[in-house]
C-alpha cells in the first residue's frame, strides 16, 4: 500500500509542478542517525530540572523520531457527511472561509545561540540568538488530490457524529509521504452531557503504512487542529474543511533551505571545493542522500534548529491558512513589527509563537529553554525564558490520554486547556521577554560546518548536572556559572545599545572596509593612519567597540571551554578551540566561537565587512575566512570544515515568522 502511495504522490507532483532540487549526496561522518533530522538538540532541554513527560510508544532505539503505524479504522461502507449539530455564533459567521485553490507558505528561520548557552535555562540569565538569514524552513498548505487513491470518501465511518479528512504530509527531501485521518466530533457534546472527558479530534496514520513516525510532524498537527477547531468554533472549523473538492486531501509540504544539513559530501561528489562561492551556487531543498546498501536516509545537521524552525513554519502555515491569524508578509516593513505598528501582526506572531511553544514541547517529551522557537518566529534578540511551570498541566493531561490509545487524540478538557494557554487572555502566563537587536550594517555573520569527532548526546545533563553537584572550583562557589552570568549581560549590553548607537554605524559605513577590515584585532589597538582621531564615531572609536565585544565573546568561550572541562563534556573541543583562535586571527574578525551547548559541528564568526567580491555576493574578509577554512581541512585528515550561505537576519517581518510566495 505504501509503495502504491508514494508512486502516486510523485506522479501527483509531476502532474502539478514541483521545485526542489533532486540531487542526491553521499554521507558524511556526523551522521545523527535519527533519520529524521528534526530532533535537534540545541535548546538545551533540562533533563535534570525540567519536567520529563513519557512516551508511551518508548522502548526502540529510534523512537524519539518515531513511533510505530496506529491501525485507521476503514469502513466497510460509504456514508454521506452529517449535518452539524452545533449552531453557527456571530463569530463564526464573520469569519471568512478558504477560497478554492487558496496556497499558504510559512517560513521560519533557523538560529545560531552565540551567547548564553546553558545558562539561558534558567530565567532571567539572556541568551544572544541571531536568526540566520537564508536558512528557512518552509511549510506550503493547501487542499490538493489525495494520496489514498479512489474515493476518499471511504474514510468516513457509520458514525454520523464524526468526520473524517484525509491528510497528507510531503516530505521531499526525505523521500517521504506520510498520510493521515484526520476525524472531529461534529456536536459539541462537552455542552450537551456535561462530560468534559470526551474526544473532539483524532489524528491517526495510514495502518497500511510501514513508515517512519515523527512526533515534531504528528504532534505538532494535532495540537494545531485542535487549538484550531476550538479556537474558530465548530461550525467554521467544519466549513473550511468542506470547501475542498471531492478526493482531495489537507496537504502539507515541508522544505528545508540547504544550510540545515551538511552539504559536504554533495560537494565532493560534484568535485567542487568547499567556498562559500560553490555553496551559494547549489540548488534549493536537495534531499538526504540514502545509505547505498541499506537504503537509510542518512541525516547530517549543522545544528541550526531544524525542529524548531519546523514547528514554527507548520504551526505558522495551519494558522494562517484556517484565518486564525494574520502573519506578516516577507516583503513587509520590520518596523512595522517593530514599532506596533500592525496590532494584528503582532497578534498573530504572539499565537504563533505560544502554540509554537507548547507543540516543540510536547514533541519533545520535555519543557526546554525555547529560544530557537521565539527566533524562529521573532528574528534576533536578546531572549529570557518563560517559566518552566507554564504548561505542566496541559501536557500532563495530554500525555495521560496518549498514554494508550494507538490515535492521538484531544478530549474537551486538554482542548479548553490548550486555548487558554495560547491565547493567555490575562498576559501575565507567557512571562518570557524578547528584546530585539541586529548587527548594524558593515558587521557580518559566517557559520561553518564543522566534521570532526562526535559529542556525547547527554552534554546538556552532564553540564547540568556538575552544575547541581559538583560545581565548586578551588575555594570558588559557582566560578564559571557567575563569570558567564556577567560576561553575558555585557554581550547583550553591547548589542543592543553601543552596536545600535548611530555613532558606530557612521564610523563602520565610512572606515569599516577601508580600515577595520584590513587589519587585525591586534593591530586595532595600535597607532593608526591620521584618520584615526579620537572622536565619537572615529576609527579609533568604532575599534574600541569591536575590541570591546571581542574581549566579552573571548571570556564567555574561555568560561564554557573551562565548564566544559570541569563537567567532563566537549562544549568546546581542542580542535574547535584551534579552528577559532586561526581564524580571529584574521584581519577584519571580531570573533569566533562554538554556537548554542557547543560540540563539534559548528562554528560562528562575526567580522567586519571588507570591500565586496564576486560582484558584491561576497567580501574580502569572507573570502579569506573560506580559504583559512579550506587549507584547514587539507591539513587535517579528521576535521572538515565548510562554509554555509547563512548570514546574521535582524528582528522583524523578513527575519522571522512571515508568509512567503513560494507556490507548492
Amino acid at each position: 500500500m505504501w509503495g502504491r502511495i508514494t508512486q502516486m504522490a510523485e506522479k501527483l507532483d509531476d502532474t502539478f509542478g514541483t521545485d526542489e532540487g533532486r540531487m542526491s549526496s553521499s554521507p558524511s561522518s556526523h551522521d545523527d542517525g535519527d533519520g529524521d533530522g528534526w530532533d535537534d538538540a540545541d535548546d538545551f532541554d533540562d533533563d535534570l530540572d525540567t519536567m520529563d513527560f513519557a512516551d508511551p510508544h518508548a522502548g526502540n532505539e529510534h523512537d524519539d523520531a518515531h513511533r510505530s503505524s496506529a491501525e485507521v479504522a476503514r469502513p466497510e461502507e460509504r456514508h454521506e457527511s452529517p449535518t452539524v449539530v452545533e449552531a453557527p455564533s456571530a463569530e463564526d459567521v464573520a469569519r471568512p472561509t478558504i477560497e478554492r485553490g487558496a496556497v499558504v507558505t510559512a517560513s521560519a528561520p533557523g538560529k545560531a545561540l552565540i551567547a548564553g548557552g546553558y545558562l539561558v535555562l534558567e530565567s532571567p540569565n539572556p541568551g544572544v540568538v541571531l536568526a540566520v538569514r537564508g536558512c528557512r524552513f518552509h511549510c506550503t498548505v493547501m487542499f490538493r488530490p489525495s494520496c489514498w487513491g479512489g474515493d476518499s470518501s471511504e474514510l468516513a465511518s457509520g458514525d454520523d457524529d464524526w468526520a473524517f479528512v484525509p491528510l497528507d504530509v510531503y516530505s521531499p527531501q526525505f523521500h517521504q509521504v506520510f498520510s493521515y485521518v484526520l476525524s472531529y466530533s461534529l456536536t459539541s457534546k462537552e455542552d450537551l452531557n456535561g462530560d468534559g472527558d470526551v474526544t473532539l479530534l483524532q489524528l491517526r496514520a495510514d495502518a497500511t503504512s510501514d513508515a517512519p513516525r515523527n512526533k515534531f510532524v504528528e504532534r505538532s498537527l494535532l495540537l494545531s487542529l485542535g487549538y484550531i477547531r476550538k479556537s474558530v468554533g465548530l461550525h467554521s472549523f467544519h466549513l473550511a474543511l468542506q470547501t475542498r473538492q471531492p478526493n482531495t486531501s489537507l496537504a502539507i509540504k515541508l522544505r528545508a533551505d540547504n544550510d540545515f544539513y551538511s552539504q559536504i559530501p554533495e560537494l565532493r561528489k560534484r568535485g567542487l571545493d568547499l567556498t562559500p562561492q560553490n555553496v551559494d551556487k547549489l540548488e534549493p531543498f536537495l534531499p538526504c542522500p540514502r545509505d547505498e546498501t541499506t537504503g537509510k536516509i542518512i541525516v547530517n545537521k549543522t545544528g541550526l534548529g531544524s525542529s524548531a524552525a519546523l514547528v514554527t513554519s507548520l504551526v505558522g502555515g495551519l494558522l494562517q491558512f484556517f484565518g486564525v491569524v494574520s502573519l506578516p508578509s516577507m516583503r513587509s516593513q520590520s518596523e512595522t513589527l517593530i514599532n506596533g505598528k500592525d496590532k494584528r501582526e503582532l497578534e498573530g506572531r504572539r499565537i504563533s509563537h505560544n502554540l509554537a511553544q507548547v507543540c516543540h514541547c510536547y514533541a519533545q517529551g520535555k519543557i526546554g529553554s525555547g529560544f530557537d522557537v521565539s527566533s524562529a518566529v521573532y528574528g534576533s534578540h536578546i531572549y529570557t525564558r518563560f517559566s518552566k511551570d507554564i504548561m505542566d498541566t496541559f501536557l500532563e493531561v495530554v500525555d495521560k490520554e496518549n498514554a494508550v490509545a494507538d490515535e492521538l487524540r484531544l478530549s474537551a478538557v486538554s482542548s479548553q486547556q490548550l486555548l487558554d494557554l495560547i491565547n493567555d487572555e490575562s498576559r501575565n502566563r507567557w512571562d518570557c521577554t524578547v528584546t530585539p537587536f541586529v548587527l548594524p550594517p558593515g558587521i557580518e555573520f559566517i557559520m561553518a560546518d564543522v566534521c570532526g569527532g562526535s559529542e556525547s548526546p547527554s552534554m546538556a545533563k552532564k553540564v547540568l548536572d556538575w552544575k547541581k553537584n559538583n560545581r565548586k572550583v578551588g575555594f570558588l562557589e559557582d566560578y564559571y556559572w557567575k563569570d558567564l552570568k556577567r560576561c553575558n549581560k555585557r554581550i547583550a549590553s553591547l548589542l543592543t545599545k553601543e552596536f545600535a548607537s548611530a555613532s558606530l554605524i557612521d564610523g563602520l559605513r565610512r572606515d569599516g572596509a577601508q580600515i577595520l577590515a584590513n587589519r587585525t584585532a591586534e593591530q586595532w589597538k595600535k597607532p593608526m593612519p591620521s584618520s584615526w582621531h579620537e572622536f565619537e564615531g572615529s576609527s579609533w572609536d568604532v575599534a574600541g567597540k569591536l575590541l570591546d565585544l571581542r574581549m566579552a565573546l573571548l571570556e564567555s568561550r574561555q568560561n564554557l571551554k573551562g565548564m566544559g572541562n570541569a563537567a567532563g563534556v566537549p562544549i568546546e573541543p581542542d580542535k574547535q578551540t584551534e579552528l577559532a583562535d586561526a581564524t580571529m586571527k584574521l584581519p577584519g574578525v571580531i570573533s569566533a566561537g562554538v554556537p548554542g551547548a557547543g560540540g563539534y559541528d559548528a562554528l560562528f564568526v562575526i567580522y567586519v565587512k571588507g570591500a565586496d567580491t564576486a560582484g558584491g555576493e561576497s567580501d574580502q574578509v569572507r573570502d579569506a575566512i573560506g580559504n583559512l577554512w579550506r587549507e584547514f581541512s587539507s591539513s587535517d585528515g579528521e576535521t572538515v570544515v565548510c562554509p554555509l550561505t547563512a548570514r546574521a537576519g535582524g528582528y522583524g517581518a523578513e527575519d522571522g515568522l512571515c508568509i512567503t510566495e513560494l507556490d507548492w
